[in-house]
């Protein structure tokens, strides 16, 4: 298991930390944070017209863009953002559905457990929109995402990834300035919140955060199934 909150240079070094948990064998946790930001989108974006330009353009403002292998679209990284990754084996049979679950709950836990009644669903207006959204009063507050790959056995690898939200101000200018550049739909500042907003001052310093969440997942991968618990009891 990895321990503790990593802070990294910027989303390319966290970007490469997830690609260790995905190519790993047993059950992982990581909460990383970029100190640097970052626009981070889907690799498909660099065959669209103007891509370039737009990159650009995007750098001149602060925001340097970098690419994902996953899909969705595009997410700010740097102050403010917390990644929680978790990567595990998965039995034949396991569904996209049951992923999600796997990264949603664990957040949903530990939200409650602050008093925040979290719900899935779309949220429309905010960057990188998706069903497995989790909002707080109809403002996104965590995107989501996943990669699976097919083993020899029969079994899957899979990665899935949480983008929180947890203080200061969500960069939806900053996202809706690139999207316009490349022929994109807007973001909406007010389709968002973070932990801070919902809280106050009252709310968990972000380490606090981070170890709150890293308990809560490794609860979630013991449950989901016997292999996994054994591999984290090793």
């Amino acid at each position: 298991m990895t321990a503790g909150l990593h802070r990294v240079a910027d989303a390319a070094e966290g970007l490469a930390l997830e690609a260790r948990l995905f190519e790993a064998s047993e059950p992982c946790v990581a909460l990383w944070h970029a100190t640097s930001p970052a626009l981070v989108c889907p690799a498909a974006y660099r065959r669209r017209a103007g891509f370039a330009s737009a990159a650009l353009r995007s750098a001149a403002r602060g925001w340097p863009v970098q690419t994902r292998p996953t899909g969705g679209g595009t997410v700010p990284q740097g102050a403010g953002v917390l990644n929680l990754a978790l990567a595990t084996t998965v039995d034949r049979g396991f569904s996209i559905e049951g992923g999600y679950r796997l990264i949603t709950s664990p957040i949903q836990s530990v939200g409650a457990r602050l008093g925040l009644r979290i719900e899935t669903g779309t949220t429309e207006g905010s960057f990188c929109d998706g069903t497995w959204n989790l909002s707080r009063h109809g403002r996104k507050l965590v995107g989501t995402a996943q990669r699976w790959r097919p083993l020899a056995d029969g079994r899957a690898r899979i990665l899935v990834h949480a983008l929180i939200l947890t203080h200061g101000p969500v960069a939806a200018e900053t996202v809706g300035a690139f999207h316009a550049d490349l022929g994109l739909g807007p973001v909406r500042r007010e389709a968002h919140t973070t932990f801070e907003e919902e809280l106050g001052p009252q709310g968990p310093e972000l380490d606090d955060l981070a170890a709150a969440l890293k308990t809560a997942a490794r609860h979630a991968l013991a449950e989901a199934g016997p292999r996994v618990a054994a591999n984290l009891a090793a």
